[in-house]
C-alpha cells in the first residue's frame, strides 16, 4: 500500500493538480474516494473540501500546502524555484490559477448544460489573459516544469472537455498544453485513466 493516499475525485482540478505533483515527484500514491459532505469527510477537512492528503498519520488539507509539502517532502526534483525572482513569479501564477482561473474559467464553465454567452465571454476573458502572460517557453516559468505548470494543467484540460472552443487562437496557451499533454504526470491523471491506485 502507498504511504500517500490522496482522498477525492479525478474530476476534480485540485485533486488532479495533487496527483500530478506526486507523479512528477515519482512518489507513489492512492486515490481515496470521499463520501462528500459526509461526517467521516469533515473529520479530515472541516470545509468538506477536497483534495485531503494523508501521509505517515498526517493529514494535510488545501492544494497549496498538499503540492508544497509533496515536494518538499519527498526526494526527487524540486517543483519550486529556489530564487527569490523564479519563486515569486511561481506564487503569482499559483494566486492566479487559484483565484481567476478556478473561479472565471473552472466555476464558470457548467458541466450539465450548455454555458451561456455571458459564461463564455467570462472564461475567455480570463483565458486570454493568461495566453498573454506566457512568453512561449516550454514551461510557465521557462525550460523547467513547476507547481506553476500543474496548477494550471487541469484548469486548461477542463475547459478543452467542456467547452473547446474557449481555447481557439490563444496560441502561448496551446503550445504549452501540448508540452503538458505528453508528460506522463498528466497522461496518467486524465479522469478517463485514473484509477484508485497509479501504477
Amino acid at each position: 500500500m502507498p504511504d500517500v493516499r490522496i482522498h477525492g475525485f479525478m474530476l476534480s482540478t485540485w485533486v488532479r493538480t495533487a496527483c500530478m505533483t506526486c507523479v512528477e515527484k515519482s512518489v507513489d500514491y492512492e486515490l481515496v474516494p470521499l463520501n462528500r459532505g459526509s461526517s467521516d469527510h469533515a473529520a479530515i477537512h472541516p470545509f468538506t473540501r477536497m483534495p485531503v492528503l494523508e501521509h505517515d498519520g498526517r493529514f494535510v488539507i488545501e492544494a497549496l500546502a498538499i503540492v508544497g509539502y509533496i515536494d518538499e517532502a519527498f526526494d526527487g526534483r524540486a517543483l519550486q524555484p529556489t530564487d527569490l525572482d523564479g519563486l515569486t513569479r511561481m506564487r503569482e501564477w499559483l494566486s492566479i490559477c487559484a483565484d481567476y482561473v478556478y473561479r472565471e474559467v473552472v466555476r464558470t464553465i457548467p458541466r450539465d448544460r450548455a454555458p451561456s454567452e455571458e459564461e463564455l465571454q467570462t472564461a475567455r476573458a480570463a483565458l486570454e489573459r493568461v495566453d498573454g502572460r506566457l512568453n512561449g517557453a516550454p514551461f510557465i516559468l521557462g525550460d523547467r516544469i513547476t507547481l506553476a505548470d500543474l496548477y494550471l494543467a487541469p484548469q486548461v484540460s477542463n475547459v478543452r472537455e467542456k467547452a473547446p472552443e474557449l481555447l481557439a487562437s490563444l496560441d502561448a496557451l496551446d503550445r504549452w498544453a501540448a508540452v503538458m499533454a505528453e508528460r506522463d504526470s498528466f497522461k496518467l491523471t486524465s479522469y478517463d485513466a485514473a484509477t484508485f491506485r497509479r501504477n
